[in-house]
């Protein structure tokens, strides 16, 4: 069954946008190294990683409280979080180049967007297949961009992390979040009360 409710209206809308973070993920990879190294050689790379581990933990606190106030909360939703959490957190730790680390906050996106264009076209586990297919493509591309750019390289750790955040973010949408409450919350309304109270 395909989802019936989505962050964008239309097919179109959604694969709009997805071409324009592309586009967007593309034109700004050199960009985003350069302020990378300007920061670490500004206040030292060390202090740069910190801020970075805090990041993480400010949204892995926000998506927390999204869970705890927006969504039910039953053992296997809150072991999926749990498992979102450590899978994170040793990724983190075993990435020695802190920048490889913001890789999750640009392919979380990407993938919910990816998400929501093929929920038109794909149903149940082709849907998430085709999702994490396409994201991991996306990866690709944006590592043969730097394999071409003279500066940078080819990175297949790269690879791996987008296509982790990927897959990552597709267990939330379908473990922790429910498909019923894709994209933005419980749609759960409170019982009416009975006749009579």
């Amino acid at each position: 069954m395909a989802l019936p409710n989505g962050i964008f209206s239309s097919a179109k809308k959604a694969w709009l946008a997805v071409i324009a973070y592309t586009l967007f993920l593309y034109t700004t990879l050199s960009v985003a190294y350069d302020v990378f190294i300007f920061l670490a050689n500004l206040v030292g790379g060390d202090v740069v990683s910190e801020r970075m581990n805090l990041l993480f933990m400010l949204a892995g606190t926000a998506l927390l409280l999204f869970f705890i106030f927006r969504l039910p909360r039953t053992l296997g939703r809150v072991v999926g979080f749990a498992l979102i959490v450590v899978a994170v957190a040793m990724t983190l730790y075993g990435l020695e180049i802190p920048a490889k680390r913001f890789h999750f906050f640009q392919y979380a996106p990407a993938t919910v967007m990816v998400f929501d264009a093929l929920r038109f076209t794909l149903k149940d586990r082709w849907h998430y297949a085709g999702t994490l297919a396409l994201v991991a493509l996306i990866g690709l591309g944006d590592e043969t961009i730097q394999w071409i750019l003279p500066t940078r390289h080819f990175g297949f750790l790269d690879i791996l992390v987008n296509t982790e955040a990927g897959l990552l973010t597709l267990v939330f949408i379908r473990f922790v979040s429910g498909e019923e409450n894709y994209p933005w919350g419980s749609r759960r309304r409170t019982s009416n009360p009975e006749p009579g109270n």
